[in-house]
């Protein structure tokens, strides 16, 4: 009978040995958490969702709810809240007229802040994913496609903490 209870309970352990391995991705909050997924169609959802180790980042909840501002304020054709989630700058360079063009057809989705790092000389770099749709004709020129998935670096200022500008090579984009 005891060797039957100890051979049941090392089947217990090895069981809870490999679901453990099984979740510890999911669990790390790391950005290559399998968390994030790309729907079969359309943009997905448009709730921000964030990583364990974002959720822990003392910017995080105030990182997570400014960008929830500023794809509802895209998806919505809001330039006035949008502006809201950008420096200044970033809204200058970006008047509303071309702004209402960029976005016309884009809907944003499956959004998904993967990591936070601090900036050098203040602020924080997000990094996120997320879906866009948009009418092939108002998809970027090197992309014309209906669907995009987005990698892309925000560096992010103040508080609330507002979009800075960003250069070139701070967002990756492919067909998906």
């Amino acid at each position: 009978m005891r060797g039957r209870v100890s051979l049941a309970v090392a089947a217990v352990l090895a069981v809870l040995v490999v679901a453990g391995l099984a979740a510890a991705p999911l669990l790390s909050g790391t950005s290559a958490s399998p968390r994030w997924s790309v729907p079969a169609r359309g943009a997905g959802p448009t709730t921000v969702e964030v990583s364990a180790d974002v959720a822990r980042h003392p910017w995080g909840e105030a990182v997570r709810a400014q960008l929830q501002r500023h794809f509802d304020a895209i998806n919505a054709k809001d330039y006035a809240q949008w502006r809201e989630t950008v420096v200044p700058e970033r809204a200058e360079a970006l008047p509303e007229p071309a702004w209402q063009e960029a976005y016309r057809s884009s809907r944003d989705g499956s959004i998904r802040i993967v990591r936070i790092d601090d900036a050098p000389g203040g602020g924080v770099l997000v990094r996120l994913r997320f879906v866009s749709t948009q009418d092939v004709a108002d998809a970027p020129p090197d992309l014309p496609v209906e669907r995009i998935c987005w990698r892309s670096t925000l560096p992010m200022t103040g508080l609330p903490p507002r979009i800075a500008r960003t250069g070139d090579g701070s967002s990756d984009a492919a067909a998906c």
